[in-house]
């Protein structure tokens, strides 16, 4: 039977191609594996596919080995499968393809394939293995405290069990980096916000994953901030002696601002200051607190009310 040979640069070896007889210890490869590795989940199952085509004859024997030493199966007249792998493979014995089931990190490693058919030609295949456990469901405490503005530092600590080889922060639809109070630590397992502002409003989500398996977590904050400096506004923007007038005060604030107003030695209280019928002795200086009953601030502005 005619192979055709080309040469690999990274082995210094001779591949076969398009070729069905491949002797065993030549040049090392996936052979007639389709591919030479391969990646599982603990707990689920792997198949090894061979690109053999069903001989007209069964084949003399069929081998599957780990690590070169430990026998998966070995098939001639009988079948003997090795121990630790009864009732978890199944071979299609017409192509030599192996499913290994029940997968554990201890099932990490090469396995080889050995086929001899009839005429005694030999077909030989490997492939490595890397068997991961699942990320588990990540769990994160959220902080139970009141989150002030600008005064509290929080830690949200992400923890999955198994191998997990990235976690990615996000918040709004958007990967965290570090900058703008935000730092990592240990391994991304622990995200510092170091002060709370009022754009840390919202949901943190934490994305664990391996090559094998994803699962995420969140946790919603809601941080506090204000009173900002009041904002006053006159309407009618010109009022006249005699006619009503109303001074509206208003403050970002989280949660809502109180308010109250200071006129010379009277207090009124709420956002809005109405006058049914103005008079001299309403105009002059109006100052506008807003106070935030959480965060405990305190913030003021002042508006000449003038008559015209």
């Amino acid at each position: 039977m005619i192979c055709r040979f080309i040469s690999s640069r990274t082995t210094g070896c001779d591949l076969l191609v398009n070729c069905v007889h491949i002797s065993v210890g030549l040049c090392y490869g996936a052979g007639v594996l389709t591919v030479d590795s391969l990646r599982g989940a603990a707990g689920e199952s792997v198949t090894f596919t061979t690109s053999v085509q069903p001989p007209a004859n069964p084949f003399l024997a069929l081998t599957w080995s780990f690590n070169g030493t430990i026998n998966v199966i070995t098939s001639t007249s009988v079948d003997v499968v090795g121990q630790g792998y009864e009732n978890r493979i199944t071979v299609d014995k017409s192509t030599g393809s192996l499913v290994l089931r029940n997968l554990t990190e201890k099932d990490s490693g090469e396995y080889e394939l050995l086929l001899i058919s009839q005429g005694a030609e030999q077909l030989h295949g490997a492939a490595k293995l890397e068997v991961h456990t699942k990320v588990t469901k990540p769990t994160m405490a959220c902080p139970t405290e009141n989150l002030i503005e600008g005064k509290t530092s929080v830690n949200l600590t992400c923890n999955a069990h198994g191998f997990v080889s990235t976690r990615v922060w996000m918040k709004d639809g958007k990967p965290l980096v570090p900058g703008n109070g935000y730092s990592f630590h240990d391994g991304n397992r622990v995200l510092s916000i170091s002060p709370v502002s009022r754009m840390d409003t919202g949901e943190f989500l934490c994305n664990v994953s391996n090559d094998v398996s994803f699962d995420t977590t969140k946790c919603a904050l809601t941080v506090y901030y204000g009173p900002d400096k009041p904002v006053i506004v006159q309407r009618p923007i010109e009022a006249e002696l005699e006619g009503s007038v109303t001074l509206f005060c208003s403050a970002h604030s989280l949660p809502r601002a109180t308010f109250f107003w200071r006129f010379k030695h009277m207090w009124m209280y709420g956002s809005m200051h109405y006058i049914h019928q103005m008079q001299e002795m309403h105009l002059g200086r109006y100052i506008c607190t807003a106070r935030n009953a959480i965060t405990g601030l305190e913030a003021s502005a002042f508006h000449t009310l003038r008559g015209i």
